[in-house]
C-alpha cells in the first residue's frame, strides 16, 4: 500500500502555487521616498537621565533643546546626599549641571511644558509654554527623561508623629549632622506602600537606601541599635556585600510576613510591634525613630506626554520599550526613545547607562541627512473616505492624520505597514500596498475554484464497441 500523506502534500503545494500565481498577477512596483532631517534632538527632562542623554548628543556635535518644567537642572538626584559607592554625590550632580549649562550645543527651556508634539521621526514639531509665552522647536529624535517622584504614604502614623521620617529624610538629617544617633532605637520599615494592590511592583532603590542609611548611622555611633524589618532583602548586583557589611556591623534584620506587617503606636514615645515567621513570639521595639522606605512613584506628567507622543505607559504609570530585550531604549514610534526612571525605577548608575544607550540609538536618526521611508504603508482613497476617522484611533503609531478637506489621510513616514487602519476602516477606504484586497479576492477565487475542480465527479465514456 502506497501512502495517500505525499499526494496530499503535493496537491496542497500545488494549490498554494496557483493562489500566489493569482495575486503576483496584480501586483506592481513599490517604490519609496526620502525626506530630510532635522538634525537635533529634544530632551523631556533636566533630571541627571536627561542631562546624560543632552551631553551624549551635544558632544557628537547634533543641537540639543532640554526641556525642564521645574526653573533648575538636577531631578530628583538634589535631594539625595551620598550612595553606597560615594560618601557625597553633590559635586558629582553639581558637576554634570554646570557642565551642560556650559555647552554650547544645549538650548535650555527652563519652567516650560510640553503642550503638543507633532510631525514623525526626523521631523518632530514640539509646542512648548514657558513664561506665559507659547513657542515651537523642531528636532528629528526626541528623549522621554520625565523621572519619577517619592511615593507618599499616611501608614504607621506618618504625618501624625514628628519621629516617623522617609529615608530620605533621614539621608538629608544623617548629612546636616543633625540627627542625634544616641537613640534608643532606629527602627526601618521596607515595602511601605510598595508591592501591594496599589502598588505591586518592587522599587528597587529602597532596599539599598536603607542599608546605606544603617551603615551610616553605624558609622557615627557603632552602639546604636538599627532594626530593619523587611520581607525581602532586594539589593541588587554586587550592593549585597553592602547588605553583608551592615549584618558584620550589627544592624539587625527581621523579616515579617505581607500578611501581618508591623504595628505602630504610640505608647510614651513610639512602640513597633513585628510578628516574624523566625520568632516563636511577637517582638516589640521601643524607639524614638521610625523610618518608613517608601518607593517610587511614576511622574504625574506621563499619561499626558504618553498621549502627545502616542507612546504606551504600562498599569503603574511608567513608559513601556517597544522590547525588553530587541529594543531596550525605543519606542514602538520611531524617532522616540526614553531612559531614567521614566521607564522604571533603577540605580542611578543604571539610569546613567540607559540614558547613553538612548542617546546612541537617537544619533542614528540625527546623523543621517536623509530618511528613506518604505513603500509598504497605508494609503486612503479620497473619493470613498467617510470622514468617520476610525483609522485615527485604532493605529498604534499616530500615521493617520485629517487633511484640509476633512478627509483621512497617512503620513507615510509613521506607517509601519500594520495593516489595522485598512481592517478597520467601515467604507474599504483604506489599502494597504502589496497587500490590497484584490490580490486576496483573487488568491481565494482561486483556492474555491481549485476545490471545486477536486470535487467534481469523473466523465466515464460511453461505450464505442471497440474491443
Amino acid at each position: 500500500m502506497h501512502s495517500a500523506e505525499p499526494e496530499k502534500a503535493t496537491e496542497k503545494a500545488t494549490e498554494l502555487m496557483k493562489m500566489s500565481v493569482a495575486r503576483a498577477r496584480l501586483l506592481s512596483p513599490l517604490t519609496g521616498t526620502s525626506f530630510a532631517v532635522d538634525q537635533t534632538g529634544l530632551v523631556i527632562g533636566g533630571g541627571v537621565s536627561g542631562m546624560t542623554a543632552a551631553l551624549a548628543l551635544a558632544g557628537q556635535g547634533f543641537k540639543v533643546h532640554l526641556v525642564e518644567k521645574s526653573d533648575r537642572l538636577g531631578g530628583r538626584a538634589l535631594d539625595l546626599r551620598y550612595t553606597l559607592e560615594h560618601e557625597d554625590i553633590s559635586p558629582f550632580v553639581a558637576g554634570i549641571v554646570k557642565e551642560a549649562e556650559e555647552h554650547p550645543n544645549i538650548i535650555f527651556h527652563l519652567g516650560a511644558d510640553v503642550t503638543n508634539v507633532a510631525g514623525f521621526i526626523g521631523q518632530f514639531k514640539v509646542s512648548l509654554f514657558q513664561d506665559g509665552t507659547d513657542s515651537e522647536v523642531s528636532c528629528g529624535a526626541i528623549i522621554v527623561a520625565t523621572g519619577a517622584a517619592p511615593a507618599a504614604t499616611g501608614e504607621y502614623l506618618r504625618g501624625k508623629d514628628q519621629g516617623v521620617i522617609t529615608q530620605l529624610e533621614l539621608e538629608q538629617r544623617l548629612q546636616k549632622g543633625d540627627f542625634a544617633p544616641g537613640r534608643r532605637n532606629v527602627v526601618m520599615i521596607q515595602c511601605v506602600g510598595s508591592r501591594n494592590e496599589e502598588r505591586p511592583y518592587c522599587s528597587r532603590i529602597c532596599c539599598s537606601m536603607s542599608v546605606k542609611n544603617a551603615l551610616k548611622i553605624k558609622k557615627l555611633d557603632p552602639s546604636a541599635g538599627v532594626y530593619v524589618l523587611y520581607r525581602d532583602i532586594r539589593t541588587y548586583g554586587f550592593r549585597e556585600k553592602y547588605y553583608k557589611q551592615a549584618r558584620e556591623a550589627g544592624v539587625i534584620f527581621i523579616r515579617y510576613e505581607p500578611d501581618a506587617p508591623p504595628l505602630v503606636s504610640q505608647d510614651n514615645g513610639l512602640v513597633v510591634s513585628v510578628k516574624s515567621p523566625d520568632f516563636p513570639e511577637p517582638v516589640e521595639i521601643e524607639t524614638d525613630c521610625v523610618v518608613l522606605s517608601t518607593g517610587v512613584d511614576a511622574a504625574g506628567d506621563n499619561r499626558r506626554v504618553a498621549d502627545m507622543l502616542k507612546v504606551p505607559i504600562n498599569a503603574d504609570g511608567f513608559f513601556v520599550e517597544a522590547h525588553l530585550k530587541l529594543r531596550p531604549v525605543e519606542f514602538a514610534t520611531e524617532g522616540i526613545f526614553l531612559c531614567g526612571l521614566a521607564h522604571s525605577p533603577k540605580h542611578m548608575d543604571e539610569n546613567i547607562s540607559q540614558a547613553r544607550a538612548a542617546a546612541s540609538r537617537a544619533s542614528t536618526v540625527l546623523s543621517k541627512a536623509y530618511l528613506e521611508v518604505g513603500a509598504q504603508v497605508s494609503q486612503v482613497d479620497q473619493s470613498k473616505c467617510i470622514s468617520c476617522m476610525t483609522c485615527t484611533k485604532v493605529c498604534p503609531y499616530g500615521a493617520p492624520t485629517v487633511n484640509a478637506d476633512h478627509k483621512a489621510e497617512i503620513i507615510a513616514a509613521k506607517c509601519m505597514g500594520c495593516g489595522i487602519c485598512a481592517a478597520e476602516c467601515p467604507a474599504c477606504a483604506i489599502q494597504l500596498n502589496h497587500f490590497e484586497s484584490r490580490q486576496f479576492k483573487d488568491m481565494l477565487d482561486e483556492l474555491f475554484r481549485s476545490g471545486k475542480e477536486e470535487r467534481r465527479p469523473a466523465v466515464v465514456p460511453e461505450k464505442s464497441g471497440v474491443l
